[in-house]
Formats: C-alpha cells, sequence, structure tokens
C-alpha cells in the first residue's frame, strides 16, 4: 500500500482534468511545453549575448523574465518560488529598491534610472536564472548547453575585440559590448571561475561527461590567453587565488595538478612577451607604471560624493557625468569608482554598500547550511568561495558591479545554490503533480546523497 496520499483531480469538462492549485486553467500541458522550450531559447541566446550583443542581452533577458512568471503561474508554484528566492537573496531585492530611489534622488534623474535599470536587470536574472535552475530536469544536458553558449558568445565577442586590436592598434582587448579592457577582464575572470566550478561539480556528483570535460579544460588556455590579452594585472593575481581555494575546498588534487600545468604553460609564453614580462614582473609594485595610483583622486571624489549624499550617493551609474566630475573634482578619466567599495558607496551610498553586504552574507550563510546539511556538495562552497576572491582582490582597483558583470555574479549565486530550488520548492508543496495530474517521482538523487 503506498504511503502518498491520496490526490482527487478537479474536472473542468469533459476529458478535461487538471491538478489542484492550478493559478490558470486555460494554460494546457501543451502550452506549458511550448513555453518551456521558448524560455530555453531566451535562456541561450541570453547567456550567448552576455559578452556579445548589449540590445540582445537585454530583449532575451526581459522577455525571458516574463515568460517565466507565466510558467511559474501555469505550474502554480510563483509563490513558493518568489518565497525561496526571497529567502535567499532578499537583499538584492532591497539593492533594486535602493537603486531606484537612489536614481530618483539624484540631480541626473535620467542617467539614474537608467542605472536603475540595469540593477533591475541583475534582479531579473537572479529570478530568470533561478526558474531555470528550479524547473529544468536532465541538469547535465542544460549545464552542457548553458556552457557552450557562454563559450561560443566570449568567443566570438574576442574575435571582434580582437580584429578591433589588430585594425585599429589597440593595446588592450575590449569585447563587444563589454567595453573597455576592465569590463572584460571581470567577465572572463567569472566565466573561468564559473567554468572550473562546473568541472568540479561533474567529479562531485561521479559524472564526468567525457565531451563536456574536454571541451571545459581545453577552454582554459583561451580563456587565459584572452585575459592576458586585457593585461589587468589585478586579475592576473586574483584568478589563480580563486582556482587554488576552489580545489583546496574540493579537495581536487589531481585538477590542481593539471591546473598548475596550464599555467605554468601560459606563464613561460606571456614571458616570452617584453609587454606581458613587464606585467608580471612588476605585479609585486601595483604603483610601478602609475595606473594604481591614478585611482586616488577618484577615491578621494567618492568619499565626498558620499558625504554630500551619505544615504542613496549620487544616483546609480552617475560617476562619469560631467556635472558629477565638476561637482566633485573627480579627474577626467574616472568613469566608474575603480574600486568596488568606493563606486557604492558613492553612487548608492551607505544604503546601497549595506545591502551589497547583506548580499554576501545571506548568500554564504544558505551555502555553508546547505554544506551542513548534505543539501550542496563542496564544489558549490568552492564556487561561492571564488567569487567571493574576485569580488575582493579585483574589487580592489574595479567596479565589479554593473551591466553583465552583475549577471555573471546572479548567475553564479544561481548555480551555488541549484539543487536547493527544486527540492525547498517541493517542500512548500507536499503533492507535486506533474501537469497531467500523476505524481511525478524524482528523476534524479539529491546532491550528497551517494
Amino acid at each position: 500500500m503506498s504511503s502518498l496520499p491520496q490526490v482527487h483531480l478537479k474536472t473542468l469538462g469533459t476529458g478535461t482534468s487538471i491538478p489542484p492549485g492550478r493559478a490558470f486553467r486555460f494554460f494546457s500541458r501543451q502550452h506549458l511545453q511550448k513555453i518551456h522550450v521558448l524560455l530555453s531559447g531566451l535562456l541561450f541566446v541570453c547567456l550567448f549575448n552576455l559578452p556579445f550583443s548589449e540590445a540582445l542581452k537585454e530583449i532575451s533577458l526581459t522577455g525571458g523574465f516574463l515568460l517565466s512568471l507565466v510558467l511559474l503561474l501555469g505550474k502554480g508554484k510563483l509563490h513558493s518560488f518568489f518565497g525561496f528566492a526571497f529567502r535567499t537573496g532578499w537583499p538584492v531585492f532591497l539593492f533594486t529598491a535602493v537603486s531606484l530611489a537612489s536614481g530618483l534622488h539624484s540631480i541626473n534623474r535620467i542617467e539614474g534610472l537608467r542605472g536603475f535599470w540595469g540593477d533591475l536587470e541583475s534582479l531579473m536574472g537572479f529570478l530568470f536564472f533561478g526558474v531555470a535552475a528550479a524547473l529544468w530536469g536532465q541538469w547535465e544536458k542544460v549545464r552542457t548547453w548553458m556552457t557552450a553558449s557562454l563559450l561560443i558568445g566570449t568567443v566570438s565577442g574576442a574575435v571582434v575585440g580582437i580584429a578591433r586590436m589588430l585594425l585599429e592598434h589597440r593595446p588592450f582587448l575590449g569585447m563587444m559590448n563589454l567595453g573597455d579592457k576592465n569590463s572584460t577582464a571581470q567577465f572572463l575572470s567569472l566565466l573561468i571561475v564559473i567554468l572550473l566550478f562546473l568541472y568540479l561539480e561533474g567529479l562531485d556528483r561521479n559524472k564526468e561527461p567525457r565531451f563536456q570535460k574536454l571541451i571545459i579544460i581545453g577552454s582554459f588556455p583561451v580563456l587565459s590567453i584572452l585575459l592576458l590579452l586585457t593585461r589587468s594585472r589585478t586579475f592576473l593575481v586574483a584568478v589563480p587565488l580563486a582556482f587554488l581555494i576552489m580545489i583546496v575546498l574540493a579537495k581536487a588534487w589531481r585538477t590542481l595538478l593539471v591546473l598548475v600545468g596550464i599555467l605554468s604553460l601560459g606563464g613561460i609564453a606571456a614571458m616570452l612577451s617584453p609587454v606581458m614580462r613587464w606585467e608580471f614582473l612588476s605585479l609585486h609594485r601595483p604603483t610601478a607604471d602609475g595606473s594604481f595610483t591614478s585611482r586616488y583622486p577618484t577615491w578621494e571624489g567618492a568619499i565626498r560624493m558620499w558625504k554630500a549624499h551619505p544615504f542613496l550617493g549620487v544616483g546609480p551609474d552617475n560617476f562619469h557625468m560631467p556635472n558629477i566630475h565638476a561637482l566633485y573634482r573627480l579627474p577626467v578619466y574616472a568613469s566608474h569608482g575603480h574600486n568596488l567599495f568606493f563606486n557604492l558607496l558613492g553612487e548608492y551610498g551607505s544604503l546601497g554598500v549595506i545591502m551589497f553586504v547583506l548580499w554576501i552574507a545571506i548568500w554564504i550563510r544558505t551555502v555553508f547550511a546547505g554544506v551542513r546539511q548534505n543539501r550542496l556538495e563542496k564544489s558549490h562552497e568552492a564556487l561561492m568561495a571564488g567569487v567571493l576572491v574576485l569580488l575582493l582582490v579585483g574589487g580592489v582597483a574595479h567596479p565589479m558591479w554593473g551591466g553583465s558583470t552583475s549577471l555573471m555574479l546572479m548567475f553564479a549565486m544561481v548555480l551555488s545554490l541549484r539543487p536547493l530550488y527544486p527540492d525547498l520548492m517541493e517542500k512548500r508543496n507536499p503533492s507535486p503533480l506533474t501537469d497531467t495530474g500523476v505524481r511525478e517521482e524524482p528523476t534524479e538523487k539529491p546532491l550528497g546523497v551517494r
């Protein structure tokens, strides 16, 4: 005798039945399947265009978020999903509210509201990626396609960037909609850390698809070369340090040997170039070429902004505005804060900094709790640690927030919590049903169960 509770179906008419709690009765199983397929396409288009096309990224992200709401409504899971999303990411919601208030408070209101739209996109990305984590079955296939989409988009954007370097004699690599070399370096660093996580996650699950394994390992030298072309010295320190911490946390010692070999070959190749040799040899002297000390006036200007507007700052994405430069005596090259803390402090004020710190704290607490309860693996803890290393080390000289960088941070957060999404959502509904009203057994074991 089954111990599962009996479920009675509601009947709409002849031959039509739906499970209890269905949000909208006109959502048939076929409609939901079509929405699911379209949503999958928008997810991959969005990931492809993170480093490639700003317009397509925004269209696919916004469309994907709206369709996610429709799909959740159709499956009757809107309440449970948002309950979990808010519990694990409520500072992201509040940061977006602070961004709106800061934009309305700004003397450059139109520019401030544009900056708010970017932060709203980050929130939409957090929810959009979360829906994918919660409702997508066959995670191995989804993970493979997401990896391919990110890599193809990155390589496509890099090809255009390298062509511009050659044709326009640019000294640094800047990829498509990522803009300058620093934004490119931020994106590449986060991508490399996420790819290492995907590899480590495969080891945790004792599933190592050979093709995906070869693609990920083969991508490290290519992405490392692209990162070197940005000539961003901060990430030449941050990425290896993040790798080391991730591998130690995951206890993947064989992987450490492979990556040390790859990094050694990359270092030897870089030393053959006089320009890159200078970048490496001057790592222990960050003030050697003046690029670091040139940030001091920008940081001083950010403090002046905060003193004038201590709670809400001057408005998101306002650092580059000419009147802001004149009011707070910023250097002409200060398009942003050139530091994570000072950028947030100047543009969002104390409230923005508090919400950002709370986001990190809640993320850490959730991941640690998941690992302690055997609902998350060490690889998920390693991903969180790797991203935090990039924020703390890369954030010394770079803003690490805004545009595709913010979306990559949201993507990394969702990946680190992915096994919790379907698990906690089902706990809110003790009788999960398929669209046909038949109880659906889980197709894979929770992580941590051998």
